[in-house]
């Protein structure tokens, strides 16, 4: 595999060559779906394809009737948030977005395969370029390198599986750099922090945070591999399909044998079994299945980010987001006083809520009772928002009515952790008007963390609040990427 130089990233695919790789078998199926309602971005869908190319699609609940039903020669299906993309037998991509009889769009020919992540689409073309658009359906394509064999997505992470086995994966903006994870790889996963490869010995192992982490072996005697949040799924060579949960050293939950495929999205998994059969669960990896339907040749799951639309931060939004949390009873301790301060304080927009999570990310992990480590000075950085120095100590005092000066572990308790939070984040600074601009280099500045300590916390935090905002907002950035300040 072979990154192109960046002269080559801004081709686009012409009205011109798109119109002469049209064909008429999957144009004259998809153009006559009429326009309906929308669903919520983000709402849950089962689609499966059959053995004979007829496409179906529920939403709602796992018992709903299949409301969409396209028979018309489909050889792939994608689903991410409200966005649904098939790829003919022609090499025609369509995607829709909205309700389930929204008008398809088309997103030209030439394509092998493709994958759907917020508002990004990724594409392989059969002659091995790989490009990616970010935006509305009608954005234009950014090139992104050659000689691939598969492709995944994130809001904010694109990866590449070479035709020879190697895997780099990029960060950010759609002209960022390539990081290389490794060779030697038949299967690439990404989810939030998560990166997952599957080696061609059946070797499975997952990384996270950033991109340059040390793997983490999962299992041995892998056929399929999948991640999604804090999930992480495999079926092994004997047919069983096993999940974990929470840290990558959790332990196994086998769930059904005779397995051929396994997804996960969110707190649903779904299997096809070798019969051909559909199956899918919700909640816990110890829920009841729940039957779809037989003859399945694809099945895919998209969800809603769990507790995202309760107004609340939950556990599960920040395991969704981030892949992972520790020291889970004191970040779950901490979370209900901190609901409180976010909506007495108008913290309650996706870009309010992205900021100020992100931030608690980086200043304390999310822990309430967070003290700057390696500092025994009497007012060091303590509680959610690291709150230092004696003058930030005595006019949260002031502001709260609390001595903070003679009482400085005080600043660490559930009692006032949160409430000191909110004060510097509306009181003290106006960091909701940056979160608002989308400007997150703003919310750094009234943070005041030191760049000189790590010229990359920038950039990090700025990662950390996208993949945050994508979630908030259904599953994908309510504006371009371009437009999100990143830099102090």
């Amino acid at each position: 595999m072979k990154v192109l130089t960046s002269k080559y990233a801004t081709r686009a695919v012409t009205t011109s060559v798109v119109a002469g790789l049209l064909t008429a078998g999957l144009t004259a199926g998809l153009a006559n779906q009429a326009s309906a309602a929308e669903l919520p971005a983000g709402g849950s869908r089962v689609a499966v394809l059959d053995a004979s190319g007829n496409l179906h699609v529920k939403a709602g609940t796992l018992g709903a009737d299949w409301e969409m039903n396209v028979a018309t020669g489909v050889g792939k299906v994608e689903v991410a948030g409200d966005r649904i993309g098939v790829l003919g037998a022609d090499g025609v991509l369509w995607v829709k977005e909205g309700g389930l009889k929204a008008s398809w769009d088309n997103q030209g020919g030439g394509v092998k395969d493709f994958r759907l992540a917020g508002n990004r689409i990724g594409i392989v073309r059969t002659d091995g370029t790989a490009a990616v658009k970010d935006g509305g359906l009608d954005a234009g394509w950014a090139e992104q390198t050659y000689d691939v064999r598969e492709l995944e997505l994130t809001p904010t992470r694109i990866g590449v599986l070479g035709n020879d086995g190697s895997v780099s994966v990029k960060e950010g903006l759609l002209n960022a750099g390539w990081v290389p994870q490794g060779s030697g790889v038949r299967d690439l996963e990404l989810s939030g922090d998560r990166i997952g490869i599957l080696r061609t010995d059946g070797t499975a192992a997952v990384k996270e945070s950033n991109l340059w982490g040390d793997w983490v072996e999962q299992t041995g005697g892998v056929t399929d591999l999948e991640l999604s949040g804090s999930r992480v799924g495999v079926v092994l060579t004997n047919g069983l399909a096993t999940v974990k949960e929470g840290n990558l050293h959790a332990d196994w939950v086998p769930q059904v044998g005779e397995v051929r495929d396994i997804e996960i999205s969110g707190d649903r998994i779904g299997v096809v079994l070798t019969n051909g059969t559909a199956t899918v669960k919700e909640g816990t990896l110890w829920a009841d299945w729940v039957p779809q339907t037989g003859g399945v040749q694809q099945l895919r799951l998209a969800t809603a980010g769990p507790g995202s639309t309760s107004g609340h931060v939950t556990i599960n939004d920040i395991t969704a987001i981030y892949g992972s949390v520790y020291a889970t009873d004191t970040v779950a301790a901490g979370l209900p006083s901190l609901n409180q301060v976010m909506a007495e304080k108008g913290i309650t927009t996706p870009t309010r809520k992205a900021a100020f999570v992100a931030t608690l990310k980086h200043e304390s992990g999310f822990r309430y009772n967070a003290g700057e480590a390696g500092s025994t000075h009497k007012y060091r950085g303590r509680g959610f928002i690291q709150l230092t120095a004696d003058y930030n100590y005595q006019a949260a005092g002031t502001s709260l009515g609390h001595d903070f000066l003679n009482n400085p572990s005080d600043a660490a308790s559930l009692a006032w952790s949160a409430k000191i939070a909110g004060w510097y984040w509306t009181v003290a600074r106006n960091i909701n008007a940056s979160a608002d601009a989308y400007d997150m280099g703003g919310v750094g500045r009234a943070i005041g963390y030191s760049p000189a300590l790590d010229p990359t916390e920038s950039n990090s935090r700025c990662t950390s609040y996208k993949r945050a905002l994508a979630h908030f907002n259904g599953g994908s950035l309510p504006v371009a990427e371009s437009s999100i300040k990143c830099n102090r």
